[in-house]
């Protein structure tokens, strides 16, 4: 399917980690988690790609650029808003091997090292994604992740504190140790250059996704994990299915309808906080005020609790069950219990889990949304010492007691990933008004919560949306605030409420990474990156 319209040269880059200033826009636009791969997802759109092409460019770069949080080892996720007005969610989730249970692999096992991962499915996600629904050729999408692995990129301080953070671990491995320098994390400002990695890319351009799970790559996986007590050999690889299609989740948020992707992604959960806001709403709360911030951090803790209560996997998901799920009574009951302790739960430590995110518009109207994670930072803390990527710890996302990712062969770990597409109710246009989607495990509902509050209610730019102070409710007593939010009449209100607030600083990096586009009535698009991280944007007009 040709979606295609050639693009003008004229472009604005935002470089590091700044929103795009205040009234600029155009007519396509990428926000990317790192300048390089925002640079990929521009070229390509210069050259007759469209949006699909132009996200799966900036993720294959991605992976290059931003090893600690996404990569060949990992999963993928998108949604896609068409310029006819469909819409679909693309589940690229991975799958654990056949051999995974309790039995064999230990819940330590579960958190790092080579019986953490699932089968990497985000080569077959973006080749399939990209075959079906892009205009350009793979070995030409693929050709600016190539070009940074073998040119490299500078090192981020964002990238050296991240691999300062796992030296010891990645020092203990073969692979590990090409993300390290002499043994330690690269400096700022180093150049990080991937050979391994460039001729695994260039050999995926040239023989597609295949070669990954049924070729050359796919034995070079088996035998490294034979040889390291992992559990994914050559019959896991090749029984890696392509990604499945989806009907997105939806409600209706005030004068709005908000799309997500359904599980083992969150976008259940981000609903679900969305009409509990709603619920709450009617007490009179104003957006960005302590009241309101309580709310958020209160509702995004409550929507995680329901979700172990719940725990409802994608093949329970029927339209009855999302009826209910997303239905006014149900989003009143959480509210109405808010503030009672004995719906707290039990105290649950904060999932460390990393990611990053692509938000991209083309100038026929269409929008990507993707969303790729290898899950903590430097998932499992292995890599493929030949290969050159980093392998996931997705495993660690499946319980080992009775529920519907519970960890046993073939498992489907659930994840946090929540793109959102933003539409008018009465619009009768194709095109959203939003299009946005976050990295930070759990952060990514509440930051995404915040973000579209603050643009809807307040009229905010999409750029000082995505920039304002947040909050985030963990899933006991816990509250993380930014500092510019921590009121004195916050930290009172929550405490009298029995939560334990965190002031943390200001633009702070566990609070999540949103990467948006706002579109204006004219057509035009404006486009933000979170500078909580290291993301950029670039629009064309």
């Amino acid at each position: 399917m040709d979606m295609a319209l050639p693009l003008s040269t004229a472009d604005h880059r935002v470089q590091g980690p700044t929103a795009s200033p205040p009234g600029q826009s155009s007519l396509a636009a990428v926000a990317a988690g790192f300048p390089e791969a925002t640079d990929a997802g521009i070229e390509v759109l210069r050259e007759g790609g469209n949006a699909m092409d132009a996200a799966v460019a900036a993720a294959w770069a991605l992976g290059v650029c931003e090893p600690s949080a996404s990569g060949l080892g990992g999963h993928t996720v998108m949604l896609v808003r068409f310029a006819d007005g469909r819409t679909v969610a693309i589940d690229g989730s991975s799958r654990g091997p056949a051999a995974a249970s309790i039995a064999t692999i230990t819940a330590s096992d579960q958190e790092r090292g080579y019986r953490s991962c699932t089968v990497p499915s985000t080569p077959a996600t973006l080749d399939w994604a990209q075959r079906r629904y892009g205009a350009l050729s793979r070995e030409r999408v693929m050709a600016p992740a190539i070009r940074i692995a073998h040119e490299g990129y500078e090192m981020t301080p964002l990238q050296h504190r991240q691999t300062r953070w796992v030296a010891e671990s990645l020092r203990a491995t073969l692979g590990g140790q090409l993300f390290l320098h002499n043994g330690a994390a690269p400096r700022p400002g180093e150049r990080r250059r991937q050979p391994q990695l460039a001729a695994t890319l260039e050999r995926l351009a040239s023989l597609g996704a295949s070669d990954f799970y049924d070729g050359a790559i796919a034995r070079q996986i088996a035998h490294d994990m034979r040889r390291n007590g992992g559990l994914i050999n050559e019959e896991d690889l090749a029984h890696c299915a392509p990604p499945e299609e989806a009907e997105p989740l939806s409600t209706v948020h005030g004068d709005h309808v908000l799309l997500s992707a359904p599980p083992p992604s969150s976008g259940l959960d981000l609903l679900l906080a969305f009409n509990v806001m709603n619920e709450l709403r009617a007490s009179g709360l104003e957006v960005c005020s302590d009241s309101w911030r309580e709310a958020v951090a209160l509702t995004t803790s409550a929507v995680f609790r329901e979700r172990e209560r719940r725990a409802l996997g994608a093949t329970d998901l029927d339209q009855h069950v999302r009826q209910q799920v997303l239905g006014a009574p149900y989003a009143r009951g959480i509210a109405r219990n808010l503030h009672d302790p004995a719906a707290w739960g039990a105290e649950h430590p904060e999932e460390p889990g990393d990611t990053t995110h692509v938000s991209v518009c083309d100038s026929a109207g269409n929008v990507v949304l993707l969303t790729q994670s290898i899950h903590s930072v430097f998932g499992a803390r292995v890599a493929h010492p030949d290969l050159g990527f980093v392998y996931n710890n997705f495993l660690a996302m499946c319980p080992r007691t009775r529920h519907p990712y519970l960890l046993r062969p073939h498992c489907r770990p659930r994840s946090n990933i929540a793109p959102l597409l933003v539409m008018r109710a009465d619009a009768t246009e194709a095109r959203p008004l939003m299009a946005l989607g976050a990295a930070g495990s759990r952060r990514i509902v509440s930051s995404t919560l915040q973000v579209v509050g603050a643009a809807l209610a307040l009229g905010h730019g999409i750029g000082e949306a995505v920039a304002a102070p947040r909050v985030h409710g963990l899933m006991g007593r816990e509250v993380w605030i930014e500092r510019s939010a921590a009121s004195d009449a916050l930290l009172a209100r929550l405490h009298a409420r029995g939560r334990e607030p965190m002031v943390k600083p200001d633009l702070d990096y566990s609070m999540g990474a949103v990467h948006a586009l706002q579109f204006n009535e004219n057509g035009r698009v404006s486009a933000a990156a979170d500078p909580r991280r290291d993301g950029a944007v670039r629009v064309t007009a």
